[in-house]
This record gives C-alpha cells, structure tokens and sequence, in this order.
C-alpha cells in the first residue's frame, strides 16, 4: 500500500475519491482491514484532487470499511465507525451501512442487537429494504427463532414489502429442518402464488420432507412440479423417494423410481439400494433382498449398512447359517470390514437363538 502512495507521488498523479474507494475495497476483500482503516484515518483528507479540493471519505468509503470489519466478526467497530459517519458533515447511515451491520451481529448470533439496529433504521428515517429483511429472517432461522422469524415475515408483508425467492427458501429450509412439514408445504404454496420461483433445491427439500412423513402422493405432485419448472432430481431427492415408497410398502413405485433415475442418466448408488434392501429384509423377504444386493455389487460395493440389514434380517429369523455366511463374508471376500454394530448384531443373533457359546467364543 505504501509503495502504492509513493508511486503515484512520484509520478504526479493525482487521486480521486474512486482511487480510495478501489483500494480499500480490495484491502478488505484480502481481510486487510487495519490497512483499510489506516487509509480511512491517515491518508484521506492529506490528499488533493487536481482541483485541489482534500479528497475526504464518503458513504461508499465508509459503508466499505464497515462492511469489511463486519466480516471478519469486528461488528462494535464497525458500529461505532457508524456513529463517527453520523457525526460528519454532509454524511449519513443508508440502508447498506445498516445491513452490513445488522448481518455481521446476525452471523454472531447477536439477532437481538441486529433487531434493534432494524427498529433504529425506522426511527432515522432509512428505510428498509427486503435484504434488511432476509437478513433478520436468516439470522433468526440460524438461531433457533424460527416462529420469530415466520412472525417477522408476516409483519413485513403487513407493512406492504413482499418476500423474495430468498424469504421463502430460508423459511422453507429451517421449517424442513424441524420436519414441520405442514407448514413447509404452506411456504411452498405462498411462494408459487406471490409468483417466486423456487430453485431445484427448495423442490428437493420439499420432496425429501414429504417422503420423510410419509406423504408420497404429495412428494409425487411436487416431483412432477420439479420437472415442470425445468429441474431434474438429484440422487439425494430420488433416494428420498425409494426410501419414502418403501416405508409405505410400495415396492411397485421404488422400483418405478429405479427404473426412472437410470433412464434420467442418475445411476443408482448404494444408498438406493440399501434401501430396498432394508424393506426386503423387514418384511422377510430374503430371496429378493439377496437379488438386489447382487445387482448392488454389479455396480457399487455394498455397505455396512447393507450386511448390517441382511445379518440382522436372517438372525431374526432364525436363519444363524446364513447371517454368519454374510458375516463372514464381510471378514474375507467384501471390501468392507465388520465394525462394533456388525458384531453386535451377530451376538444378538446368535443369542437370540440360544446359540451363546458361539456368541462367547466368535464362533
């Protein structure tokens, strides 16, 4: 920076208010911002234009800094360079200078103080804009205020500023994340009729949601919304599915399913097949459940989840030799090693068929 100010003295240029603003800004995008300050306090104001008029700092220079202290979590400072801004002549907080602000003590977890700087933008006349609003709803949905969050939503509506695709999707994440799927699908159907788009990613919350309660026709509905809209299913969303329609003993759908994700190019992984694996076992269906580990290791290499399920499935049955064929398999010919929960398993398996000296012994 110095040999910067030493240069353009020594070449005779002279600096604009876009000069200072250019270089503090990279300062603090590098997090260099005892540097920035350093030109906010002891450079400008000792610089002259070629008009000759000082160069002093202005809103952008100041909203700048103080975003950059925000950043790197020095919110007091940058609240009290607010303050020094307010003092100056001609200089006055904007609504960026307050959401610098209120998202630095949002992103501290200090949503109470963002929430008072907020209530302050009204009280200075600086209006708020839907990102002050995003802001506070992001920070309350982070920190556990989801129902303030949804409440501080409403109240913005009232006032008359709609929510964006931005709005909805925090709301719909934090929502799906206590698995309040009611009110998920409430959010989603606002955000369709304030004519939001959603991204693939609030459909994939959505479905994943709806198959988590069990809500298969709903997950369906939002599965061919998806397409609609121009989006294609994730891995994550067509597991979410198969597990979903296995849960409800709706093999004929998983399998549809299946047959869908390879046809779309998504090759199925484990996860999807453990699935069907799980449901095949819980209702003692071995033969099948064996056939589609078979297709797994076609393709992927089974799980401990996938022995896990099939141990268990036999040794409740009654069926000792073939659980320990698959646990020994696990020990000799799998890429996957037996681990606490698989051995667990094979004891109670094993005690359960009051076979405890093998249980004792490893046999």
């Amino acid at each position: 920076m110095h040999t910067l100010v030493a240069d353009m003295k020594e070449n005779d240029i002279q600096p604009s208010v876009v000069t200072f603003v250019i270089l503090i800004n990279q300062l603090c995008k590098l997090r260099r911002v005892d540097d920035a300050m350093e030109v906010l306090n002891n450079k400008l104001g000792k610089w002259h234009g070629s008009d000759g008029v000082s160069i002093e700092a202005d809103v952008i220079i100041y909203n700048t800094v103080i975003d950059g202290l925000c950043k790197v979590g020095r919110q007091e400072e940058g609240l009290r360079l607010m303050d020094r801004m307010r003092s100056m002549k001609g200089l006055a907080p904007n609504v960026f200078t307050y959401n610098c602000l209120i998202d630095g003590l949002c992103k501290c977890g200090d949503v109470e103080k963002g929430k008072e700087l907020f209530d302050q933008m009204n009280e200075v006349g600086v209006s708020p804009n839907v990102i002050t609003h995003n802001i506070l709803v992001d920070g309350m949905c982070r920190h556990g205020r989801i129902n303030g969050a949804l409440n501080f939503f409403s109240g913005m509506q009232g006032n008359g500023l709609k929510g964006n695709a931005v709005t909805y999707t925090t709301l719909i994440t934090a929502y799906c994340d206590i698995d309040h799927i009611i009110k998920v699908v409430d959010l989603f159907d606002q955000m369709l009729a304030s004519g939001c788009s959603p991204d693939a990613s609030v459909y994939h919350r959505l479905i994943s949601g709806l198959c988590k309660a069990g809500r298969m026709d709903a997950a369906s509905n939002v599965l061919s919304k998806l397409k609609e809209a121009g989006f294609r299913p994730d891995i994550v969303c067509y597991n979410s599915l198969v597990r979903g329609f296995c849960k409800k003993n709706m093999v004929d759908k998983a399998y549809d399913i299946i047959k869908e994700m390879e046809e779309a190019g998504v090759k199925p992984d484990s996860v999807s097949y453990n699935n069907l694996i799980a449901y095949f076992c819980q209702n003692g269906n071995f033969g099948l459940a064996r056939e589609a580990m078979e297709w797994m290791i076609n393709g992927h290499v089974p799980t401990i989840a996938t022995y896990g399920a099939l141990i268990h499935a036999y040794g409740s049955n009654g069926n000792i030799k073939e659980a320990m064929k698959l646990f020994n398999d696990m020990s000799s010919t799998s890429k996957i090693p037996p681990n606490t929960i698989t051995y667990n398993i094979r004891i109670e398996s094993l005690c359960n068929n009051n076979d405890i000296n093998s249980a004792l012994s490893g046999g």
